[in-house]
């Protein structure tokens, strides 16, 4: 019983913490393009920033899991992390110069190097001593702060308060998560007792895993970052309409995510993540096909509802078929995840210009519908294996 509260103290810690940044990331984002006019750049700047963040990402989510967290923890170092993410998106709306701007690239992608995967780390972790399923809730605190972050970005551009002033708030907000994470984490003793290990390429099993949440991550861009354009550009939505299109893919991503454990329990980790993501991802291209709204944005929130929990599944079978640590697989499939997001928004903004977005709308369909494809496939073959 007593452990039983230390592990819902600590589920506490991951989510306050995953929903706090998110809040801050879905802020920052609306703010993206005025920071670029404030400091004169363009697109181009902004991807070489990306690029930076990303390889930082990467190095950084690899030392964490084979040497930090084996040194220090996953308390420990969600709190460095955390108290880095506090200062970063401060930085990047005072700095005034084009090499500032890139330089916060490398703080902010070792931050996020340093918090996903430990708390990714810690949720696994509890899920493997409590043989319950926590991971897809976790992740439902990502929607919800960029949902919520959205809006109240709206309402302080609105007010037109001051954008440092703004992430002056959100910096002390962020280093209260800090103080909280400090008294309700995870103690030492629950956490992973793993040895320092060295760099190696990951297992072919955890592999395969990884490079399905490498597409993943890759191509959501599409409906994140151009689906609101898709649908005033080429279905000429009207300007209200279009700003809704995430309000409706996350408020399914959300209530499925907080449904997870009981989808899962009644259906099975196949069908959450494989056979829904191929139902969601069908039904969004039929209705893409008619260019009709009415078909359109039901057909997104059930999109976001049917294929939300697929990379906590995809998730929690590499961990189930890996025979590293818990914390070592975590850091190698996040790593092949996030490196989607180094080559992704470039092949995405490249065929958004050339091809159409209503071409890329048909892309992500395919290859997310191609990912529950896979991860079905995988998913009987590791059972006849035990067999």
């Amino acid at each position: 019983m007593e452990n039983q509260k230390i592990y819902y103290k600590a589920l506490a810690s991951c989510m306050q913490n995953a929903y706090v940044f998110f809040f801050t990331l879905g802020i920052y984002f609306v703010y993206i393009p005025w920071n670029l006019e404030r400091l004169d750049l363009v697109e181009t700047d902004l991807g070489l920033w990306l690029f930076i963040f990303g390889i930082v990402n990467l190095i950084t989510n690899q030392f964490t899991g084979r040497i930090i967290v084996p040194k220090i923890g996953t308390k420990n170092i969600i709190m460095v992390g955390t108290t880095l993410v506090a200062l970063c998106p401060y930085l990047l709306v005072t700095v005034n110069s084009y090499a500032s701007f890139i330089l916060v690239a490398i703080p902010f992608g070792a931050a996020i190097g340093f918090i996903l995967p430990s708390n990714q780390t810690q949720i696994s972790n509890i899920e493997n001593k409590t043989n319950k399923i926590y991971t897809p809730m976790y992740q439902a605190f990502f929607s919800a702060g960029s949902l919520s972050g959205a809006l109240m970005a709206a309402y302080v551009i609105r007010k037109d308060i001051d954008p440092q002033l703004t992430f002056g708030v959100m910096a002390i907000l962020i280093l209260l998560s800090v103080v909280f994470i400090y008294f309700f984490g995870l103690p030492k003793k629950e956490d992973t007792n793993d040895p320092i290990t060295k760099f190696a390429f990951p297992k072919r099993r955890v592999l395969i895993f990884g490079i399905l949440l490498m597409f993943n991550f890759a191509t959501i861009g599409i409906i994140i970052d151009w689906s609101s354009l898709w649908l005033t550009k080429d279905l000429l939505a009207p300007l209200f309409l279009g700003g809704l299109v995430i309000v409706f893919f996350n408020a399914g991503e959300i209530v499925a995510r907080l449904s997870a454990s009981s989808f899962i329990k009644y259906l099975g980790e196949k069908v959450v993540g494989g056979y829904l993501s191929v139902i969601g991802s069908s039904i969004l291209f039929i209705c893409i096909l008619t260019s009709n709204l009415y078909f359109i944005i039901p057909a997104l929130v059930i999109f976001g509802l049917f294929t939300a929990n697929f990379g906590a599944i995809v998730i929690r079978q590499a961990i189930k078929v890996s025979a590293d640590s818990i914390s070592l697989t975590v850091s190698n499939i996040t790593t092949l995840g996030f490196s989607g997001f180094i080559f992704g928004p470039a092949i995405v903004g490249y065929t958004a210009q050339y091809l159409g977005l209503t071409f890329n709308m048909y892309v992500l369909c395919t290859v997310w519908g191609f990912n529950g494809i896979c991860l079905v496939y995988l998913m009987r073959k590791k059972t006849k294996n035990y067999r």
